[in-house]
Parts: structure tokens; C-alpha cells; sequence
């Protein structure tokens, strides 16, 4: 990893408010999908301010979340364990978790590193899974708002691709890799589509006219009225072996 891309790792700590106000939640049936039989303990890795965790928590699960910036852990629910670590460094034992998930942010990982710390607490078939939301720009909406904002995360390459990559290659550790794409909406207002916008950490980097600019622009094209957003969940999912 970068300097650069290890300080705009770090840098969602400033906007962890935002963050949890304005990012989208994941789809019940992408979890339930990445689920192994039997599932109970699982992990939320990178978990950020707990959206994923919540989301989790309402399948019943016993959920940990594990986050290293202390201004998004504080805001995770209170239901979950929460601790202080990494993907390079998860502060748990061997084989002591059914499922490990990652919402939007295995690209921030030393992946060699947390592909070996997430088979080792992981039981033999536990899985690996990892989501990602992604904006629909089939919607003139969303297409506005991605435009605007400066969106790159965009399911357009993933629909027309029949022969996507797995994130995570590595079948000493992980076989079996399995992709789904699944629609989804979330309903906005102009407020926490700012918030989506300002919690990204390209615009948390800009100067503060940037910004200003980018959110009146924002505030311009979204109607005053509540709106949806539209997304792809690309999950992928692997068992421990």
C-alpha cells in the first residue's frame, strides 16, 4: 500500500458523522447468500461506523466488528462487539468465526497479508465474503448524482462482463469463488446525499471550496423532495479450505 493510499485510508475518520448517515446499507439476500449452513459467529472486517454490522445483527448473528480508526468504532451499534484491529491484524482467535464480511473496503487491505489472517480465523468452510454497492447509472438519477459527485464505484463494467475476477485468488486459502450482482434501492433526501457524497474519501480530501462547489452542485440536481438512489451489491463469496 502507498503513503498516499494508506492517508486516504485513514482519512474516513474525519467524516465518520457522514459516513454513517449517508452511506447505503447492503441487501438482506447478499447476506444470507454469503452465509455458510450453520452460520452464527461472524466478523464485519473494516466495519467503519457499523453499517454493514448493523445489517448483520439483523439477521440475529452474533456479530464482530473490527475497525482501527476510533471515530467510526464509537459509532457502531452497541449490540455488536467492536475491536480495535485490522484485516492485517485481527484480534481473534484460530478458526473461532463462521463468515468474515467486508463491505467496501477490501481495497483498502494488504491483501496477501489479511487473505492469511482471515483463513486463520476462519473454521475450515467458513467463508470469506465481500460486498460492494455500486451505483446503477441505468438510472438518470443516480447517473446525476454519481456525475456530480465524482462517482468511479459504477456497476456499468460489471453487467456486461460474463468473466469478472475474484477479488481474492488465492485457493491455498480460499476455493470456490462464487460472484452475485444484486439490485437494489435506497431512499434519499438531499441531506444524506450529501452525506453519501462527503463521506467518500475523494471528497474528504478536497479543499474546502472544492467542496462547497461540489455539494452546491449536488444540492442543484437532486430534487427537494425525497428521491432513491439506485444500486448493484456485487458480492463474492469463498470457503476457507
Amino acid at each position: 500500500m502507498t503513503d498516499e493510499w494508506a492517508e486516504r485510508a485513514r482519512s474516513f475518520g474525519s467524516a465518520a458523522a457522514s459516513y454513517a448517515a449517508g452511506r447505503p446499507h447492503y441487501p438482506r439476500e447478499a447476506l444470507e447468500w454469503g452465509l455458510p449452513d450453520g452460520a452464527h459467529a461472524v466478523i464485519d472486517l473494516g466495519a467503519g461506523t457499523g453499517i454493514l454490522t448493523a445489517d448483520l445483527l439483523e439477521l440475529g448473528l452474533s456479530v464482530t466488528a473490527v475497525e482501527p480508526l476510533a471515530e467510526m468504532r464509537a459509532l457502531i451499534p452497541r449490540d455488536a462487539v467492536t475491536l480495535d484491529g485490522s484485516a492485517e491484524a485481527i484480534p481473534m482467535d484460530d478458526a473461532s468465526c463462521d463468515a468474515i464480511f467486508v463491505g467496501q473496503a477490501w481495497h483498502w487491505f494488504d491483501v496477501p497479508n489479511a487473505l492469511v489472517e482471515c483463513r486463520r480465523v476462519l473454521r475450515r468452510g467458513g467463508r470469506l465474503v465481500l460486498l460492494w454497492n455500486l451505483v446503477d447509472t441505468s438510472d438518470p438519477l443516480t447517473r446525476t448524482f454519481a456525475d456530480v459527485v465524482g462517482v468511479e464505484e459504477r456497476a456499468d463494467s460489471l453487467l456486461s462482463n460474463d468473466e469478472a475476477t475474484p477479488p481474492y485468488d488465492e485457493p491455498s486459502l480460499f476455493d470456490g469463488h462464487e460472484q452475485l450482482l444484486i439490485p437494489h434501492v435506497q431512499g434519499y433526501d438531499v441531506n444524506r446525499a450529501a452525506d453519501f457524497a462527503v463521506s467518500r474519501s475523494s471528497s474528504i480530501r478536497l479543499g474546502d471550496g472544492e467542496r462547497d462547489a461540489m455539494l452546491d452542485g449536488l444540492r442543484s440536481a437532486m430534487p427537494d423532495e425525497p428521491f432513491a438512489l439506485n444500486f448493484f451489491c456485487e458480492a463474492w463469496r469463498a470457503p476457507a479450505v
